[in-house]
């Protein structure tokens, strides 16, 4: 039973350094593809907010970030600040935001006012831009 316990608290061991090790991309973009999706829960993370709006999406992404991926301070840095509009006018749970990053771009969405839903694409043309 011993040596289980040290087994298993070494693998859990191995896999933080290995997660440490990780860039803030690849945790974004498993499995080496051009776009991630991610998701933070009501219950881990709430704003108090029915609609999604800048501010929320702005603080959603830190929370993604440095939160839930544990990316490294300063590693993803938003560019522009999120650019929110609903996609059905006289519906504001409908609201999307965009946003640019340094590495890459964010469609940020909040489904039935409880989970914020991220779509997440690496694109060369916006890593760098400056507005």
């Amino acid at each position: 039973m011993k040596k289980l316990f040290i087994g298993l608290l070494g693998l859990t061991f191995s896999s933080l350094v290995l997660a440490q090790e990780m860039t803030c991309l690849d945790k974004l973009l498993p499995f080496n593809r051009h776009s991630g999706l991610h998701q933070i829960t009501n219950d881990e993370w709430s704003d108090g907010k029915e609609t999604l709006d800048s501010e929320s999406a702005a603080n959603a992404l830190k929370f993604l970030t440095n939160s839930k991926l544990l990316c490294k301070t300063n590693e993803v840095i938003i560019k522009v600040q999120p650019i929110c509009t609903a996609t059905i006018a006289d519906l504001p749970q409908s609201n999307i935001c965009f946003t640019f990053t340094n590495v890459g771009y964010f469609v940020i969405s909040r489904d039935n006012v409880r989970n914020i839903n991220f779509i997440f694409s690496k694109d060369k043309r916006f890593q760098d831009r400056k507005i």
